[in-house]
């Protein structure tokens, strides 16, 4: 496929694939289907840990995104809570977890 034109075009599939899939899930799929194993990398995995995987390997990029929009001097969007530039701004410092 050819590159995107822009980082809108990304964003508008990226929420048209999240959407389906979340659909097809929620349409489809009951509890038991969790513990169905399926294909994944050659291997079977339960689908209960396919999703689990799936969700942490979004958060883990959305963490990179966040460490290279501070790199090329972008404001952080607030995806969990208020990033430490709107702490500064309420005058406060982040809460320590």
């Amino acid at each position: 496929m050819p590159m995107p034109a822009s980082a809108a075009d990304i964003a508008s599939v990226y929420k048209r694939t999240s959407q389906a899939l979340l659909d097809a899930i929620q349409s489809s799929w009951k509890d038991e289907n969790l513990l169905i194993m399926s294909d994944m990398y050659g291997d079977q995995w339960p689908n209960g840990l396919m999703l689990d995987i799936l969700v942490k390997h979004e958060i883990h990029h959305r963490g990179q995104m966040t460490v290279l929009m501070r790199q090329a001097g972008l404001r952080v969007p607030d995806l969990y809570g208020p990033t430490k530039e709107q702490w500064a701004e309420y005058g406060a410092l982040p809460p320590v977890i």
